[in-house]
């Protein structure tokens, strides 16, 4: 059965990485980073269907169509648009992520990056920053499917797999080439706790004492322990895995508490936003830069400014962080849904 709460709570976390990203104030960033990509793996444990146990080839199917294929399709077209976007100044050699400028790309470039990112989910274009996190999904899908299996669904399952992402960032370990390691058994054994929460069907997020003691431990967490799923110190695996399965909770809580409002027209957003993350994931980055291109003219910036990543960071400090979010939320989802929308007509024409 649908369980629209659950839709509602990756709704809620989609919206919230696309406010990461538009760099909403750093304290409430620090926030931002505790919960919302814990909440999608953990929700992808809650979903799994038990009958893939017994199914290898079914479950395989379903990961490559489901995440890998989407990966591939999207990072292979914006590869072949790179140097479109450098002409139009979305990338450049001045601007760029963390200090990475960009140049045109040779045949080899091409070459060389389409390799990486079919054979290790790496190398996708800065349009596509979000995707580090589907590579982490496809890899802790695996890992997760197999310590399931292996444990046959016991508690300890959730141990083992922290243990593992705890060693393995200690000593730095990753399987070469591939670089899979801590951060795919980390995710692993949040999808294990996601499995488990549907299996025994807790109902922990529906008790305060544990909301008011998760939202206590992101406050605490964003100054002791702050960490992302991108790097983060041994130490801090486990008390960020903690306060990320709390946190989620809290989250599940609150979209509970929001899909009373049945016939309220924010429901029906968020629900059909939640069934569209991958199109906002996709698409956000590249619908932020119009805001990129508003801010140049109004301003009078550099045009190669535009080529800044994700956003135009001084401005967004100023309060543009917000027009951002609205853009970067608001088309992705709006096209996606007139996208859909001409497509049910032309079916109907079709008939």
């Amino acid at each position: 059965m649908r369980d629209n709460s659950v839709t509602i709570s990756k709704a809620i976390a989609i919206i919230l990485v696309v406010m990461a990203h538009a760099r909403c104030p750093e304290l409430l960033q620090n926030w931002l980073c505790m919960v919302v990509m814990p909440l999608f793996f953990f929700m992808s444990g809650f979903c799994f269907k038990e009958k893939y146990l017994h199914d290898v080839q079914t479950f395989a199917k379903k990961r490559v169509t489901g995440i890998y294929w989407p990966y591939l399709k999207w990072s292979l077209l914006f590869l072949l648009l790179h140097n479109v976007f450098y002409k139009m100044n979305i990338y450049s050699d001045e601007y760029g992520f963390n200090r990475r400028t960009s140049v045109l790309y040779t045949a080899t470039d091409f070459l060389n990056k389409a390799i990486s990112i079919t054979t290790k989910m790496q190398g996708h274009e800065q349009l596509l920053g979000g995707y580090w996190f589907i590579k982490i999904l496809f890899g802790g899908s695996f890992i997760f499917y197999l310590a399931v299996r292996g444990l046959r669904g016991r508690w300890g399952g959730i141990f083992v797999l922290l243990t593992a992402a705890v060693v393995l960032s200690y000593f730095g370990w990753r399987l070469p080439y591939f670089h899979v390691g801590t951060r795919e058994f980390f995710a692993a054994s949040l999808l294990y706790a996601g499995y488990l929460y549907k299996h025994y069907q807790w109902e922990w997020h529906r008790n305060r004492i544990i909301n008011c003691v998760a939202l206590a431990l992101m406050l605490l967490g964003a100054h002791f322990w702050f960490t992302t799923m991108h790097v983060y110190e041994y130490w801090k695996v486990l008390p960020y895995a903690i306060s990320a399965v709390l946190l989620v909770l809290t989250l599940l809580h609150f979209s509970e508490w929001i899909l009373k409002y049945k016939k309220n027209y924010v429901v029906r957003f968020l629900i059909f936003t939640g069934d569209h993350t991958m199109e906002v994931l996709t698409w956000h980055f590249l619908s932020m830069k119009l805001v990129s291109l508003l801010l140049i003219v109004l301003y009078g910036l550099p045009i190669k400014q535009l080529s800044e990543f994700p956003v135009i960071e001084s401005y967004a400090h100023q309060g543009w962080w917000v027009i951002y979010l609205g853009v970067g939320v608001g088309i992705p989802v709006v096209g996606t849904y007139g996208y859909h929308y001409l497509l049910t007509k032309w079916n109907v024409i079709k008939r």
